[in-house]
């Protein structure tokens, strides 16, 4: 998502993108992907941060971008999931 900020698409669109636009794509992930009641609490919470970051392309190409997302905490299937060391 953070590489998709760099390239300008706004916030929202770059979510989108990752969560329910991707779920669409597979007919058995058609409960994922949005926060309906009902649906698997599968949540990544996250901080978006501004800076000077790089990015690598598939050629290893790099790229500078103004803005990244970092991971901050996740939720899955409802229960907060213990922190990496």
């Amino acid at each position: 998502m953070s590489k998709l900020l760099m390239f300008g698409m706004p916030l929202s669109q770059a979510v989108a993108c990752a969560t329910i636009n991707a779920a669409k794509v597979f007919d058995s992930f058609s409960d994922r992907g949005t926060l309906n009641v009902g649906a698997p609490a599968d949540v990544a919470i996250m901080e978006l941060r501004d800076g000077n970051f790089e990015f690598l392309d598939n050629y290893e190409g790099k790229r500078t971008g103004r803005q990244r997302l970092f991971p901050f905490a996740a939720v899955l299937n409802g229960k907060r999931t213990p922190a990496r060391a």
